[in-house]
């Protein structure tokens, strides 16, 4: 009774959670953990490897045609234009006065007698040569004899038409000269004005050059000289302008309107005076620019000649027995040097002087004159300039009496002898 009442005890003692051992649960549940990781590490790629490159027997429509229609619109309302009516006029009867001349005109009786006395005033005489010649008249000079010839469809004397240079001057000729044998008498007109182009810009320190220079024409001779307007290269202005005057000092380039349009008028008589606004700089961008654009318009071949000291244009009005003058090309440069290790050092030289100006000659006439010398920029000062002006001065009297010129050719078609 004592053993079994011990058991008993014992029995009631112990509790369903002694008998499970702990520590083997846990290594049977990490050992079927491990197993589920590797068997989902082998399913996992092989379920992907076989949907992946299963063939779908699944067939993908192709493209079908798709039409736009585009319906015109349409108007619900019949079209129809609104009449206007015209408002109704009333005629009415004007009532106009009358009124007699306060003084009475009188007409001339015998308008020969004043024509008459107006040929005797003119000092010359008339001769009419009938039938034979219809279409002549001749003038002839009391004092000279010389007789002046108008023929009809050729000439036009300025002394029988009572008319004189200045009265040509209404804008269609930019330029009219008449010259007699003394090279200082020369009378007529003339408009100077810078060239521009689509690139071709003048600076603003250069474009009082152009003042200056029209001031000393009036000045230096009788030529009455004004500042144009901007010539545009491609302009066709550009064919009744006897002067092109074309300076810069930055690069440009023309387009090829323009280069054919300065061609054509060097070819038809122009005459062209170009000027390097930056002569300090040897080759610079503006030297290079001038010259490519006398290349691009004449052809490569041309030719950029001394002009001698014993040319025309020397000697033309004042006379520049020594060629040309000192321009703005000889100044003091200043020049920065860098050396190996860095170190910089300024240097002060003056540049080299040009000794002559050069010309590009059609068919035996100097047509274009370039320069180095920099005369746009003397011409802009306002002092210390006298012979760079002067030699300007050649330039417009050279480009109105040279032979072959636009302003020679459109005086040909005038008779002036007086």
């Amino acid at each position: 009774m004592i053993l079994m009442a011990q058991k008993k005890s014992a029995f009631d003692r112990t509790k369903p959670s002694d008998i499970i051992d702990i520590s083997k649960l846990e290594k049977e549940t990490q050992k079927l953990l491990f197993v589920g990781l590797i068997f989902a590490f082998i399913l996992h790629p092989v379920v992907g490897s076989y949907f992946m490159f299963k063939k779908s027997d699944e067939t993908v429509a192709g493209n079908y045609p798709v039409k736009f229609v585009f319906n015109s619109a349409r108007l619900l309302k019949p079209f129809e234009l609104k009449p206007k009516y015209a408002s109704k006029r009333m005629l009415q009867r004007e009532k106009m006065s009358y009124k007699l001349p306060d003084a009475q005109l009188e007409t001339r009786t015998d308008p020969t007698i004043e024509i008459k006395e107006n040929l005797d005033n003119l000092n010359i005489e008339t001769k009419i040569i009938p039938e034979n010649e219809p279409d002549t008249f001749y003038l002839n000079d009391k004092d000279t004899g010389v007789p002046v010839i108008s023929e009809s469809g050729r000439q036009i004397s300025m002394k029988e038409e009572l008319i004189s240079v200045g009265d040509h001057d209404t804008g269609r000729y930019r330029a009219m000269i008449i010259q007699n044998p003394d090279k200082f008498d020369l009378q007529g007109f003339v408009y100077i004005s810078t060239t521009w182009g689509s690139q071709l810009k003048v600076s603003d320190h250069l474009k009082r050059s152009i003042i200056s220079l029209t001031e000393a024409v009036n000045r230096y001779t009788d030529i009455e000289a004004k500042v144009g307007s901007h010539l545009l290269l491609d302009s066709h202005k550009l064919f009744t302008t006897p002067l092109v005057i074309i300076t810069t000092d930055k690069a440009f380039e023309l387009t090829p309107i323009e280069r054919k349009n300065f061609g054509a008028y060097l070819k038809a008589g122009g005459f062209a005076f170009i000027d390097n606004g930056e002569p300090v700089q040897e080759c610079s961008q503006a030297e290079s620019s001038l010259r490519q654009m006398l290349r691009d318009t004449l052809g490569k071949g041309i030719k950029f000649k001394p002009i001698l000291n014993d040319h025309p244009l020397y000697h033309c009005y004042f006379d520049f027995d020594d060629g040309p003058p000192q321009g703005s090309e000889i100044q003091l440069v200043q020049t920065t040097t860098t050396g190996i290790q860095g170190a910089t050092a300024q240097n002060s030289a003056m540049s080299k002087t040009v000794p002559y100006l050069e010309g590009i000659w059609i068919d035996g006439r100097l047509a274009v004159v370039y320069s180095n010398k920099g005369y746009v920029l003397k011409w802009s000062d306002y002092g210390n300039n006298e012979p760079q002006l002067k030699m300007g001065v050649n330039m417009v009297v050279y480009a109105l009496t040279h032979e072959g010129g636009i302003a020679q050719k459109t005086m040909s078609n005038y008779s002036t002898v007086q």
